[in-house]
């Protein structure tokens, strides 16, 4: 079968189970940590790969010597799912996790907590440039790809849905699954439309796609907030490792902040790094779009207005059914200075 056009070359198989333990004994890490190594603050992250917004994050505080004093490990993870279930089995010490998450995880027994700001949503809708439908609601009982249904993509998906009355579920058919297997349905026209992350929204939008939603704009259309301000994940971890390394924790959460002020100060260094998004030089309008669609992609506050925002999403997905109830002790916290 001829490589698709989106793979470059990663072949990745995104696992469709939030906390399913099967199998993680049998994933390798591609790195070990045993803790700081000479008082350098230490801690095992996500490594995220090609195709992901945070793949640019790792390589940015490389070039700017942000990793000075750290000893971090890093974990690859093959998508939605599996970075979490590396988290709850102790594999990893920070992931990325959405709030609906961290409350399915608490149901489950799980005490994730997010500590720092990771990424708004980034969710959006696209259609073939040829097509008849103009938005989401055109497309009620068409076929639409959609990111893994454990994923953080898909439950906001679900979430911005039922602030405006709809039942994703069953108002569309959805073909929920890897987010290159998607990609694939929509190549070949085996789907109306696609519900996709960045930067492959923005691949597809350079090569013709048009964009007609994004999940945060039907967030805002719902609840009236500011489409920027949906937050899709934080930097989760377990609160044990909050109470265990509190220097780690804070150190890690500051090189994501810092990270995320270099892209909004200088949006064009992600031009620069597009391979490391998975975009071949040849996608030039792709690259080109980068700074414009995915500045805003990196969140630089914590705080008082980001947690208004997720306690929203939760109330709203307890509210719809999406959660079962919203846990006393609500996942998230601020760090005290460092």
């Amino acid at each position: 079968m001829p490589e698709h056009p989106l793979t470059t070359d990663r072949r990745t198989v995104l696992r469709a189970v939030l906390l399913g333990a099967a199998g993680l004994a049998a994933t390798p890490l591609l790195a070990a940590c045993g803790g700081a190594a000479g008082g350098r603050a230490g801690a095992r992250v996500e490594d995220s790969g090609a195709g992901t917004a945070s793949s640019v994050i790792r390589p940015i505080a490389e070039q700017n010597g942000l990793l000075e004093g750290l000893d971090l490990s890093y974990v690859s993870g093959t998508g939605p799912g599996d970075v979490q279930n590396k988290l709850l089995s102790g594999a990893l010490d920070v992931a990325s996790f959405g709030p609906l998450g961290a409350v399915v995880a608490a149901e489950a027994g799980s005490d994730v907590v997010l500590f720092s700001p990771n990424l708004t949503n980034h969710v959006r809708w696209l259609v073939p440039e040829n097509s008849p439908y103009r938005t989401p609601a055109d497309l009620r009982g068409k076929r639409v790809a959609t990111p893994p249904n454990n994923s953080d993509a898909f439950r906001s998906t679900q979430l911005a849905a039922a602030v405006n009355g709809t039942d994703l579920n069953a108002e569309y058919e959805l073909f929920p699954g890897a987010v290159l297997a998607g990609l694939a349905l929509f190549d070949r026209g085996d789907v109306d439309a696609i519900v996709t992350i960045e930067p492959n929204a923005t691949r597809l939008v350079g090569r013709g796609a048009r964009q007609i939603a994004t999940v945060g704009e039907q967030w805002a259309q719902g609840t009236g907030e500011d489409p920027a301000s949906l937050i899709l994940n934080g930097q989760g971890t377990v609160r044990a490792f909050l109470d265990r390394d509190p220097v780690a924790a804070r150190a890690v959460a500051d090189l994501r902040v810092r990270a995320h002020e270099i892209i909004r100060e200088r949006p064009a260094v992600l031009t620069d790094l597009h391979e490391v998004y998975g975009i071949p030089a040849t996608e030039r309008a792709a690259i080109a779009l980068l700074p414009e669609r995915m500045r805003d992609v990196y969140p630089v506050e914590w705080g008082a207005p980001a947690f208004a925002n997720l306690q929203r999403q939760v109330k709203v997905a307890r509210q719809v059914g999406l959660v079962k109830a919203v846990p006393a002790q609500l996942p998230w916290t601020e760090l005290g200075a460092a």
